[in-house]
């Protein structure tokens, strides 16, 4: 039925931890926390973007059964602006809190920027696929661009954990629960 289109490869492992050079501000009004609570909301935030991304791709994959190319490209504008509205509110909730550290608010950052480089990358895939033209010879062309654009978030991203200095913060994040899914901390 979905001959004239491929799915998104459902492995965009990781793709929360991407780190960028775009700039992210941690707020005057942000709180500073305790190490462990930062952790806690750091991979709270994390792991629930990352689970967003996957229902995203589940849903990308299965729930736009349309036949139709307008059709299809309007449930896929619809699925993608819900997983940047996912995405941003998540930056909004990491950039309330901030590690109670000298350097907390460039800590804070490091993680900010990986989910407004998320944002960026998938609002400028989505971009390119609402300009297409459903109806022309090149959409499936178009489809495909989209398709590589997500599935590379995985291959862009950096590892803002690998940034961290202070041993209280590290040690915060290998032992909070919720951190095993999102980071292995090493030599703690």
């Amino acid at each position: 039925m979905k001959s004239w289109r491929a799915c998104v490869a459902g492995a965009v492992v990781g793709v929360i931890a991407l780190a960028g050079t775009a700039s992210a501000s941690v707020g005057a009004k942000s709180k500073p926390v305790s190490t462990a609570k930062y952790a806690k909301a750091v991979c709270g935030v994390y792991g629930s973007v990352t689970a967003k991304v996957n229902t995203f791709i589940d849903s990308y994959n299965q729930d736009t059964s349309s036949t139709d190319p307008v059709e299809f490209q309007g449930q896929v504008v619809d699925l993608t602006e819900a997983l940047l509205d996912d995405v941003l509110s998540a930056q909004t909730k990491l950039k309330k809190v901030r590690p109670d550290l000298d350097d907390g608010k460039k800590i804070s950052k490091l993680f900010v920027t990986g989910l407004k480089t998320v944002h960026s990358e998938v609002s400028d895939a989505l971009e390119s696929f609402r300009a297409a033209d459903a109806t022309g010879v090149a959409f499936q062309a178009d489809i495909s661009a989209f398709e590589v654009a997500i599935n590379l978030l995985d291959l862009k991203r950096t590892d803002p954990f690998s940034e961290l200095n202070d041993q209280d913060l590290l040690q915060a994040f290998d032992d909070e629960k919720s951190c095993k899914d999102v980071v292995t901390i090493f030599g703690t």
